[in-house]
């Protein structure tokens, strides 16, 4: 529906109750409810520029704080100026900080406001279930932080005007996050609505949300705000993403989630399974959410192996009451099972991260097998090789239904599109590995030698690091191909993950198409023609997503300045020696073809572009293009 249209229909209804929302219902669960607690009276949500998957898009401002090199800490502030006068944002010029937690004294609870009834006024049932629906389907199956069985159960009690048994205004308030999130991902809405539908349901889902910093947290809340989280991932809110997860965290760490004893102590194994699944929830957060800023993650790797993995088995089949645990039937494939498997690839992303996107001192080194693999490692790191081997041995051990070729996807969406999901974390992850020996591999352009007997070019670590570099590429080949072929015609989300996700892997492939293409020698590997197919691919994909945000239009523009100052470096084909008239007529043949929205040299005077020498832009996503 046009702007002004959901505006009147979610914002200005009378303030009369929806069903159900009477009165504060006072009848809940202790497990389930929190204390009586005051509204956070600062916006959560609030754009400061900053996307939330992709990192700072806007002017630096204190309130973004520091984004480190996973991140994109240091990329594309030389052409803040190019990008910013080709892609307009709403936000711009604004000064206006934020914060999650009020600076100001939390009042007492008998001064804290109350809730209004225009807060519990829900959407058109038809609407409601649509989004309910999405939910379900799309984001329960890879996030599964609830219950379905009481969820559900409540969510009909509301429209009956029921007695309910979780605490009323947390409720309401998972419930208006739950349909900002599916309206993000709702098929049946047009992608320029379903930014302007998603605000309003947040918008709410704030006014709802109740957080005292005095009080202890309860699992309701740690539920909220993970599915917070997700949503403010789709935003340009990344400090507010950053800090919900914070507190997500620092939530379920108060109640000893991240304590086996903790969750042994649970009288039923249903409250057993939940509590791993909010701990490991929070993990899962914790672990992407520091890679895309480049910060260090919260949740330490002893802790998060401390309390076991969710148990692969359904909720259907885990009897309300029973303290005897459960398991799957053998002839069915649990959709639990993808986000164990997840866990694990994000552990071993942890390890990647923490290993080799370690803070770089300015020292270089004489020792070519020291500059590639750091043979001197503090004790307790795991080299590239050792890490490799443990991603080898996660896809050895996914069950058959998330292979992406069981004969079980065909007739099971569920099991497609996790197949699908986890292929494409697996590439972006298999390349998080190798990009910064890509990065180093294209940092070398003089092929001489401190060794008088071998060459630079026959050395083992250089073309160890030439493989590595090629097999990057081709994860980042295969991660732009898997998308395209997989996005539908009709404009659906179809069986990709949110397209947030999509903008960040096609982005981060796209870069290190772009670092191959400085190096002949990988050229000479991959072929420049599948470089170049790869590339228009990647663009086509990103431009699909230009109507969802302002991310995807800022990444399309990013990625055009590089690519031109690549083509203007000249490099030859494979195997020719360079020639002045080849470097000039190859740059002048690119500047002629089509990017969308084009670039010129005189524009690309006006401004310093990176220095190719240093290759630091590479290991990066784009969170800072300023």
């Amino acid at each position: 529906m046009p702007r002004d249209q959901a505006t009147h229909q979610f914002c200005t209804n009378p303030p009369t109750p929806a069903p159900g929302a009477g009165q504060p219902n006072t009848s809940k669960s202790h497990a389930r409810s929190i204390p009586s607690e005051r509204n956070i009276s600062t916006p959560i949500g609030d754009g400061d520029g900053v996307n939330a998957m992709m990192g700072a898009v806007e002017e630096e401002r204190a309130s973004q704080g520091f984004f480190g090199s996973s991140s994109a800490a240091g990329f594309m502030r030389q052409i803040r100026t190019a990008v910013d006068k080709r892609v307009s944002s709403p936000h711009q010029g604004s000064s206006k900080s934020h914060t999650v937690i009020p600076s100001s004294i939390i009042p007492k609870r008998s001064e804290r406001p109350q809730s209004s009834f225009a807060n519990y006024v829900l959407p058109p049932r038809k609407m409601a279930d649509s989004l309910m629906q999405v939910y379900w389907d799309y984001v329960f199956p890879l996030y599964p932080f609830l219950i379905p069985a009481e969820m559900k159960e409540e969510y009909k009690k509301i429209w009956k005007g029921d007695s309910l048994e979780y605490d009323e205004s947390m409720l309401m308030c998972t419930l208006n996050v739950i349909f900002a999130l599916a309206s993000q991902l709702a098929d049946f809405m047009p992608p320029t609505e379903r930014e302007t539908s998603a605000d309003v349901f947040f918008s709410r889902a704030k006014g709802l949300f109740q957080f005292n910093l005095w009080d202890t947290g309860s699992m309701g809340l740690i539920q909220c705000l993970l599915l917070m989280a997700q949503y403010l991932q789709s935003t340009d809110s990344a400090h507010q993403c950053w800090i919900v997860t914070g507190l997500a965290i620092r939530n379920a760490q108060s109640l000893g989630l991240h304590l086996p004893q903790t969750i042994n102590r649970l009288e039923t194994f249903r409250e057993r399974q939940l509590a791993c699944k909010i701990w490991h929830g929070c993990i899962l957060m914790d672990r992407v959410i520091s890679m895309t800023f480049g910060r260090p993650a919260m949740i330490s790797k002893t802790s998060s192996g401390a309390v076991p993995l969710p148990a692969a088995v359904d909720e259907e089949y885990i009897p309300p009451g029973s303290n005897v645990e459960v398991s799957q039937p053998s002839n069915l494939p649990s959709i639990m099972a993808f986000f164990g498997k997840s866990l694990e690839l994000y552990e071993i992303m942890n390890d990647i991260l923490l290993n080799l996107y370690k803070p770089m001192t300015d020292e270089g080194s004489d020792d070519i097998h020291d500059f590639y693999f750091d043979n001197v490692a503090s004790e307790g790191d795991r080299t590239i090789f050792e890490l490799d081997r443990s991603l080898t041995r996660w896809t050895r051990s996914l069950p058959p239904h998330l292979h992406g070729n069981s004969p079980l996807l065909p007739d099971n969406p569920i099991f497609c599109r996790q197949s699908i999901v986890l292929r494409a974390r697996f590439l972006h992850v298999r390349m998080l590995l190798f990009r910064p020996t890509l990065s180093k591999y294209c940092a070398i352009r003089d092929s001489s030698s401190a060794d008088p007997f071998i060459s630079m070019d026959h050395s083992f670590p250089h073309r160890v690091a030439l493989q590595c570099s090629t097999i990057c590429v081709k994860a980042a080949q295969e991660s732009i191909e898997l998308i395209y072929n997989n996005v539908p015609a009709d404009g659906t989300g179809g069986p990709l993950p949110a397209w947030w996700y999509n903008i960040l892997y096609v982005y981060t492939s796209a870069t290190v198409l772009i670092a191959g293409r400085l190096c002949s020698a990988i050229l000479a590997e991959v072929t420049e023609d599948s470089v170049t197919r790869s590339w228009h691919c990647a663009l086509e994909i990103l431009r699909k997503y230009e109507s969802y945000s302002t991310s995807a239009r800022r990444c399309v523009a990013a990625l055009e300045i590089l690519y031109e100052q690549v083509v203007s470096e000249g490099l030859p084909p494979p195997n020719q020696t360079p020639r002045p008239e080849v470097s000039v007529n190859s740059a002048n043949a690119f500047n002629e073809m089509s990017f969308g929205e084009g670039m010129n040299a005189a524009f690309l005077d006006s401004f310093e572009l990176p220095d190719f020498q240093d290759m630091s832009w590479l290991n990066s996503v784009p969170s800072n293009l300023f």
